[in-house]
């Protein structure tokens, strides 16, 4: 606080307001110090500028100092700022009594008991703003802590839920392409190469915390691609985004994890076929929605990251709004669409997780 911008004329403010307060008061009417009401108002001016800088002095000394906990700090502050109010009164105010009023001590001793009330007085109000500063200072530090360590630990926890991800990927599309290969050499170089297309977007959007919805769906044609190279006339998928959806952005690979717990969950045949439907219609969220054939025996070896660890990776970003539905018939998972201005969509971009 001592060291706000202008403090000089805060200093002046302080001093005029308390000289006419004194004179509001009538204080010169009962007691008759003998000096000019000029030599007092500048005295005043000067005791406030005097204690004003001694305090911002010694808070400058303790700033220096690693002083924990907080109420130490204030008690030393508090300390000192009497000790320097007492020095600035006595210094003042001794030579102003003794050339204004009197060489006789005896006649200033009650003006300088005066002086010293108002002085602490000043003292007293200018280190309770300053308390009430340090507290606000220490609490805004203390949230920004907070807000670090929370960031911290949501792209903590952000990080390891996209590495589990990985694996399960790799360990699925790698069982497919083990029983293509012996079915179709051709097919499978094709299928080898929408892999890489679909791996190397998985490793390069775990550079982002977020990704343009328009990207997204060109890793899901790939990633589609494999799906209907395994399951052929056992699955039907139909994508139908609206233009306004494709600028907005979500959770990179979140529609691959939907689309792959829909096809984990389900039962998937020519008889029965799993039929997927991936649509954005009110510009505000994108639904991923499937027939529901649930099958009687899940995998108990899959990573089961499921529809929780998604609603977690929206929480971890301060964005809610998951919403699951499930009938006889079908179920469907809503994720938010999230829309960044240009300031954000930048920084997004450049946003790397180490």
């Amino acid at each position: 606080m001592f060291h706000i911008r202008y403090r000089f004329g805060f200093m002046f403010l302080l001093g005029a307001y308390s000289f006419l307060n004194t004179l509001l008061l009538e204080t010169f009417d009962y007691y008759h110090f003998g000096a000019d009401q000029f030599v007092i108002f500048l005295l005043f001016l000067a005791v406030t500028a005097g204690i004003w800088e001694g305090n911002r002095i010694w808070d400058n000394w303790l700033s220096t100092r690693d002083i924990e906990p907080f109420w130490k700090r204030i008690g030393y502050n508090l300390a000192g700022s009497v000790i320097i109010t007492a020095l600035v009164t006595l210094i003042l105010g001794i030579p102003t009594a003794y050339y204004s009023i009197s060489p006789d001590w005896s006649e200033w001793k009650l003006p300088l008991k005066l002086l010293l009330m108002f002085c602490f007085r000043v003292n007293l109000f200018l280190n309770t703003i300053h308390v009430i500063f340090l507290y606000m200072k220490k609490l805004e530090e203390s949230h920004q802590q907070l807000e670090t360590y929370k960031r911290t630990t949501s792209q903590a926890q952000l990080q390891s839920l996209r590495n589990q991800v990985n694996p399960h990927f790799l360990f699925n599309n790698l069982s497919v392409l083990t029983a293509l290969i012996a079915q179709d050499t051709a097919a499978s170089v094709e299928f080898i190469r929408q892999f890489s297309n679909v791996y190397r977007y998985i490793l390069k959007s775990d550079e982002k915390e977020l990704i343009e919805l328009r990207e997204e769906l060109k890793f899901i044609d790939s990633y589609l691609y494999l799906l209907k190279t395994r399951f052929e006339a056992g699955l039907s998928i139909q994508v139908d985004i609206s233009e306004g959806c494709l600028s907005a952005y979500i959770l990179p690979v979140s529609l691959q994890m939907l689309v792959e717990n829909a096809v984990k969950h389900n039962i998937i045949s020519k008889s029965k076929p799993l039929r997927i439907e991936i649509f954005c219609l009110d510009n505000e969220s994108i639904t991923v929605k499937n027939n529901l054939q649930k099958k009687i025996i899940e995998d108990d070896q899959s990573t089961r990251l499921g529809l929780t660890n998604i609603a977690k990776r929206y929480d971890f970003l301060g964005h809610q709004g998951v919403i699951v539905a499930q009938t006889d018939q079908f179920f469907s998972v809503t994720i938010p669409l999230i829309r960044l201005n240009a300031e954000q969509a930048m920084h997004n971009n450049m946003a790397y997780y180490d």
